[in-house]
């Protein structure tokens, strides 16, 4: 087998400068487009909603939801060929980089091949098998037809993209991303605008931005990686092997997590209807910002830990490891705690009253996600270690009890729709708390509980920040974002104080600053 698919670490010069240097700039690409990302959809999901009515904008939640667990199929792939191709180019090795290079796209595109037949049967049968308001039924069918295409492209793409993550050029990655979502909020939003709204034109955007994304990822390749070329030749037996190993292993683990944070929808479909599915829809965008917002800093994480581990640098994974999660978990406590605390007028004046009463699906939905987000950096850790084998059996079945908790809530217990998000914080956090954190300390050679104090902090953070902002919209509910803005800001300010000097130690401090002046040590 090839040096490439070797799991041994030999002491060579990767490209940690490359990822210390362009740390901040890298993070500072991403929130730019996090900003973006996130003033669009808060203008988007409302515009939708007016326009198409809560029902059918389900529909695109409900197809979004259908999707993921195609792309799953990428995604594993994805993370297999960015393991190897990175420890590839660190060690310079460029005869095994091509190998894996146009390995890796083959079996995306065999994926591709084989993910048409269950994407047609589901098209089909979508009226039989989901509750779809009466008269969309066709919208609805090439609605998820087309989201579908978009995301086999995406597939396709993503060994394209993987260049500017194992180069470390986010700030490209990210104008890919933006002209991505510029086009399809564009195009829906024109056609909306010139024409009565419907389904179809939501669909033809999917698709057509889509393509705009797989034009980008190779016009960023040929840059980043001209070393790489297409070639049916470099196709190679003993990568395919190693990639096809740790991408079914990825895809059991994607599988699992798949259902413990995109299941939520599908059972409220079955047992809510079209329209709670759109209002649970809608509400999702919150802990999907808070996800971007955290792949933000964690993934010019990656690249990072991939490279220190091709040079053997155990010392500097622990202290990547060690200060992210910590770092996370005290950030992420001030937006998901303002979100709990803030929820009711928040959705009051984004969506109208008659959302407000979804404030405690909110709180389910987000409260969590300062610790299982927190640990999002651990996953490199398993990723560098191949060691995903664990990992993915074990999420697939904590996702399928999951699957019985939700339906068991939402049954029988009286919560409704507030049950399903309950049981994913439920089962999240119990794998992320009492599993991940132990099995990245272990394989770092950390005590067990390493990560157990940061995670704390985290979680009394949120709940601070929670109380604060509940007790203050008890007393002064804000009739306008501006009210809002202002409560939201004072609470930001004064808990950020706090946790600089009581949450962060002295290591944690100077870690922070020097990331800020562009001085990276991690």
């Amino acid at each position: 087998m090839s040096n490439a698919m070797s799991n041994a670490a030999s002491p060579v010069t990767p490209m940690t400068d490359v990822a210390k240097s362009r740390f901040v700039s890298n993070v500072a690409a991403n929130a730019c487009y996090i900003v973006l990302n996130t003033t669009i959809m808060l203008w988007y999901i409302p515009f939708l909603v007016n326009h198409l009515g809560v029902a059918a904008y389900g529909m695109i939640a409900l197809a979004n939801s259908l999707v993921m667990y195609g792309a799953l199929v990428g995604t594993s792939l994805n993370v297999s060929i960015s393991r190897f191709l990175a420890i590839d180019l660190n060690k310079g090795n460029t005869a095994g980089a091509n190998g894996t290079f146009n390995t890796g796209l083959a079996l995306s595109a065999i994926a591709c091949s084989i993910l048409l037949v269950p994407a047609a049967i589901l098209t089909y049968f979508l009226p039989a098998l989901f509750n779809v308001p009466a008269g969309l039924e066709r919208a609805a069918q090439f609605l998820f037809a087309s989201v579908g295409a978009a995301f086999l492209v995406t597939i396709l793409s993503s060994n394209f993209g993987v260049a500017s993550l194992i180069k470390h050029r986010f700030d490209l990655r990210n104008i890919v991303n933006s002209l991505t979502l510029l086009t399809r909020v564009g195009i829906i939003a024109l056609c909306f605008i010139a024409w009565p709204a419907t389904l179809w034109y939501v669909a033809a955007a999917f698709v057509i931005a889509a393509m705009i994304g797989l034009a980008g990822d190779v016009v960023v390749w040929r840059r980043l990686a001209p070393e790489l070329h297409l070639n049916y030749r470099n196709i190679d037996r003993h990568h395919f092997r190693a990639l096809s190993n740790l991408g079914s292993w990825s895809a059991v683990n994607q599988t699992g997590t798949l259902l413990l944070m995109q299941v939520d929808l599908l059972i409220v479909n079955a047992m809510f209807g079209a329209e709670m599915t759109g209002r649970y829809g809608a509400v999702l965008l919150f802990p999907a910002l808070i996800n971007t917002l955290t792949e933000a800093v964690v993934t010019v994480l990656s690249p990072a830990i991939m490279a220190r581990y091709a040079a053997g640098d155990i010392d500097g994974m622990r202290r990547i490891a060690c200060h992210s999660v910590k770092l996370l978990s005290v950030a992420l406590a001030l937006p998901a705690g303002l979100l709990c605390g803030f929820g009711a007028p928040l959705l009051h004046l984004w969506l109208g009253p008659q959302f407000a009463q979804l404030n405690v699906l909110l709180i389910l939905l987000v409260g969590h996600l300062a610790v299982n987000l927190a640990v999002r950096p651990l996953f490199y850790v398993v990723t560098a270690y191949n060691q995903v084998k664990v990992q993915g059996l074990l999420t697939l079945a904590l996702g399928l009890a999951n699957i019985g908790l939700a339906i068991a809530l939402a049954r029988w217990s009286g919560w409704g729709v507030a049950g399903v998000a309950a049981a994913a914080a439920i089962v999240w956090t119990l794998k992320n708390c009492l599993f991940m954190s132990s099995f990245c300390a272990t394989l770092l050679r950390l005590p067990w509980w390493s990560f157990y104090t940061p995670l704390t902090a985290g979680a009394l953070g949120t709940l601070a920040v929670a109380f604060a902002g509940r007790l203050v919209s008890q007393f002064w509910w804000p009739p306008s974002w501006l009210a809002l803005g202002a409560m939201v800001a004072t609470i930001a300010v004064l808990y950020s104080i706090a946790a600089y000097f009581f949450c962060l130690n002295r290591a944690d401090r100077e870690l922070l600053w020097s990331v800020v002046k562009g001085r990276s040590r991690a």
